[in-house]
């Protein structure tokens, strides 16, 4: 079996990556490594996997051979010797391919942990991206109330200048200067909450990855939108690390039906005995006086108890076929997931679209009622509505736009995309 090098090869990109000019201008790419790497349930994994790699070293190997002394504290007496100690060394074979099949089966289960350990690699990354995108949200959010708070201050100059100054005496209202300032109030409140959002995202984007939940992190100014990848399903499936888990446990089950069965068929056993003897006064046959004997042995178990033998096999091949199924099932959850993903994808761009153009018709309309107010032919109840909604759709707007690249990212998790974890 291959022996992995999952943590050499992780330290290494990571440090490849890390003083690269494309991790210095992507610093998610490094964020989702740093995640693989020092995430414990990720490391856990690791170990996990790790042990029972090296348990296939010791797996296949011949039981360790029997050694039986036996002394006599006062000699037996003989015809023509008396037994004084007899040593007898035993090794038990099995039959034919047990060791073997035992071996491959401890392998496949060393391969199921480590399509396991890819599995939650894959995970985290996926779930570095769901955090990265919704602290991006909330950035844009906080900058969209932000934009709207100056307008409305720009929106109190003006309401306060019409209202010291003969010009726009009849149209200027003292109330409309303490609306102002109560929806200004709203609007710093909605950004000290959206502030505070961002500052426990980020805390928990650090103790994703184990670091100091206060570290310092590094995100873009924007978020743009990402492209959907193109489906390539044999490729998909092939490295999928859930299918291969069950392809590798599969294989599992087979070994172990031939363990089994080979555990059910005669051992034999290879021995040698010797008989350490002393003389006598009057032997039978002088020549034999006091000579050590050495005989050889064989043994051969009677497994004649089939049921256990029957039992485990059966036990075994129920198993593979509970892996066949759960194949065709993961299979089905695949294609299940995508087409979700697909339908929930179209839905957010024509969401994104139509956000964008009412944000695009609002922004014209506030800044015509910001002239229209000065003119005292709109109303500030018209434009704190037409702010609001500004807002309402900014809001929306970047919580879909982050919607649609966490779809990304999920579908780039079904086809394993960044597998930072390679053999």
């Amino acid at each position: 079996m291959k022996k992995y090098k999952c943590k050499i090869y992780l330290t290494a990109l990571f440090c490849f990556v890390s003083f690269s000019g494309w991790a210095q201008e992507d610093s998610l790419a490094i964020y989702m490594l740093s995640a693989v790497r020092d995430n414990p349930a990720v490391i856990a994994e690791y170990h996990s996997y790790k042990s029972l790699a090296i348990a296939c070293i010791g797996s296949g190997q011949l039981n360790d051979p029997e050694v039986n002394i036996g002394v006599f504290p006062k000699a037996m007496q003989h015809a023509d010797s008396k037994q004084i100690l007899t040593v007898s060394v035993m090794q038990m074979f099995p039959w034919f391919g047990t060791l073997k099949a035992g071996r491959q089966m401890q392998e496949w289960k060393a391969e199921a942990a480590y399509q396991k350990f890819r599995e939650d690699g894959i995970a985290l990354v996926y779930d570095v991206q769901q955090q990265w995108y919704d602290i991006l949200a909330t950035q844009e959010q906080i900058k969209s109330v932000q934009r709207n708070l100056k307008i409305l201050k720009d929106i109190e100059k003006t309401a306060l200048y019409q209202y010291k100054t003969a010009y726009g005496a009849k149209n200027a209202r003292l109330s409309d200067q303490l609306r102002l300032q109560a929806e200004e109030a709203r609007l710093d409140e909605q950004i000290e909450s959206l502030q505070d959002k961002e500052k426990l995202q980020r805390q928990q984007f650090n103790l994703l990855m184990h670091r100091s939940a206060d570290s310092s992190l590094s995100f873009p100014d924007t978020m743009k939108l990402r492209e959907m990848p193109i489906v390539d399903w044999p490729q998909l499936e092939r490295d999928n690390p859930r299918l291969q888990q069950l392809l590798a446990q599969g294989k599992m089950y087979d070994a172990q039906a031939d363990m089994v069965k080979g555990q059910g068929r005669p051992m034999i056993g290879i021995g040698l005995e010797y008989m350490l003897n002393g003389r006598v006064d009057m032997p039978v046959m002088p020549s034999m006086n006091g000579m050590d004997m050495l005989m050889p042995m064989l043994k051969v178990t009677l497994p004649i108890y089939r049921k256990k033998t029957e039992a485990g096999i059966k036990s075994a091949r129920l198993m593979k076929e509970s892996t066949v199924f759960d194949y065709q099932r993961q299979q089905d959850m695949l294609r299940s997931q995508y087409l979700s993903i697909e339908q929930q994808a179209t839905d957010a761009k024509r969401e994104i679209l139509l956000y964008n153009k009412e944000m695009n018709l609002l922004d014209r309309t506030l800044q015509l009622m910001m002239t229209e107010y000065a003119n005292g032919t709109t109303s500030l109840t018209d434009i704190l509505q037409t702010s609001r909604e500004n807002i309402d759709y900014a809001l929306k707007q970047f919580e879909t736009q982050a919607k649609y690249n966490i779809l990304v990212a999920e579908y780039e998790k079904l086809a394993s995309k960044y597998d930072y974890v390679q053999k």
